[in-house]
């Protein structure tokens, strides 16, 4: 299970470490909201609380006011739990040795075993098992969007083609930007577009005063982003919806947008500030043949040694290299083409096969050397520099937009996975104090 897409969810942890949570008043644990068959109690919104407190306080953001925190973290909560509902409705699992490894990578990160990573947690006031549970909620999310959303974005080289011919040239600049989203239901009437707008316009003027904007994004944006203040890290030009890089090219460091209109709502962005990336992409390859002997049932290892080394000895008196491939060895992706390996670059081949042929000079013939495929002769034909800027850029272009259509085909899913909840909060003394089948929240083009 890669752990890239838990790199949140550790930050996360590792800013909860670095803080110990401020302490509360100890009070009776009661349920905040019901979310279709499951609930969310006070332990659990308190717990997010405090971790979404240490996250803003590390950032150097000034904290926003607590109902307005408290209703951002209420709702990522709810997002959670009807997406760990979807999984287990799916048949998706996460066993107890799966994940213990995913935590063991974690630990191996930060240069703990995963006894000593529990142990600092404890150290520091922290409660191992609920992180545990995190992180398992986590890994359920992200295989979740995997098998219903990733895996069913196709990117063609029409795609690409179109992409590139909409480029007028090849932007290498990587911004940082802020982002603040009201989000526009779906289906709103146009006196809620203009609640909207008015929301946002009024939120535009108070950064115009002076107000800072991390604060603002976190206790007033919708984007999905805002706990972390509304803070996109670097983005390469490709990466950024167009708006956003039309807008983001006009500012300088420091720059605020306009309002930027979009089907998902009003968004305002601050320009952090850029760099660049422009140099070129090359790579060195090689081209080689080789001759494989492997060990059989009717030769044995020695006797593989000892062919390799025949075949050696009448290459180097003069016999033909092709013909002795074609003849003789159990390569069957390259005998037929006279063990020609074709162009490759660093990193195809297994180590030791690669290193021999790195110290080979150009026509230079090896000695016999053993791999875990058997033993081999090998030749060095040729070696060139070559410039793959292009195809370097075509599959970034594709990592892109196939980034752009998971985003926003994961957006559409959560919010029709949202509408399609029941959620009913609680109030303090346990009654039902209203129901909310759906947020007003609209499409955050930026995940």
């Amino acid at each position: 299970m890669p752990l890239l897409p838990l790199m949140f969810a550790l930050s996360t942890l590792l800013l909860a470490l670095a803080f110990p949570h401020p302490a509360h008043a100890e009070v009776l644990d009661r349920i905040v909201a019901v979310v279709n068959d499951g609930i969310v109690l006070q332990s659990d919104l308190e717990r997010e609380m405090s971790h979404a407190a240490v996250q803003i306080r590390a950032r150097g953001i000034a904290p926003p006011p607590e109902d307005a925190l408290r209703a951002q973290v209420l709702e990522k909560v709810i997002l959670t739990r009807v997406q760990t509902q979807r999984a287990e409705q799916a048949g998706i699992r996460v066993d107890d040795r799966e994940l213990n490894e995913v935590i063991t990578g974690i630990a191996k990160q930060n240069n703990m075993t995963m006894s000593q990573f529990a142990d600092t947690i404890r150290a520091e006031g922290g409660d191992f098992l609920a992180i545990r549970e995190q992180i398992r909620d986590e890994v359920l999310i992200t295989r979740l969007r995997q098998r219903e959303v990733d895996n069913r974005v196709l990117v063609t080289d029409q795609d690409i083609d179109l992409f590139l011919a909409g480029q007028t040239e090849a932007d290498n600049t990587e911004y940082r930007l802020s982002h603040l989203l009201v989000a526009i239901p779906d289906g709103a009437s146009s006196e809620e577009r203009e609640a909207a707008r008015a929301e946002a316009e009024d939120l535009r003027k108070q950064l115009g005063e002076g107000a800072d904007f991390a604060s603002l994004a976190v206790a007033h944006s919708d984007g999905q982003q805002a706990l972390e203040g509304g803070d996109l890290d670097w983005r390469n030009a490709d990466s950024l919806p167009l708006v956003f890089l039309q807008a983001a090219r006009a500012l300088e460091p420091g720059g605020l947008s306009p309002l930027l209109e979009t089907a998902g709502g009003y968004h305002l962005i601050k320009l952090v500030e850029t760099r660049g990336t422009g140099e070129r992409k090359t790579v060195e390859e090689i081209n080689a043949r080789h001759i494989l002997i492997q060990a059989n049932t009717l030769r044995t290892e020695e006797q593989a040694q000892v062919q390799a080394r025949d075949l050696h000895n009448r290459l180097v008196e003069g016999e033909d290299f092709a013909k002795l491939a074609e003849e003789f060895s159990d390569d069957p992706g390259s005998r037929n083409n006279g063990g020609d390996l074709g162009w490759q670059p660093p990193g195809v081949f297994v180590p030791e096969f690669q290193a021999t042929l790195d110290a080979l000079q150009p026509d230079e013939l090896s000695r016999p050397f053993r791999t875990q495929f058997g033993w081999h002769i090998a030749q060095v034909l040729d070696r060139r520099t070559r410039d793959v800027t292009e195809e370097s850029r075509r599959a970034q272009v594709r990592g892109t937009i196939h980034q752009r259509k998971a985003a926003e085909e994961y957006d559409t899913w959560l919010r029709r996975l949202r509408a399609e909840a029941y959620v009913e909060f609680r109030g303090p003394d346990g009654t039902a104090a209203g129901a909310d089948p759906a947020p007003g929240q609209g499409a955050d083009p930026t995940t």
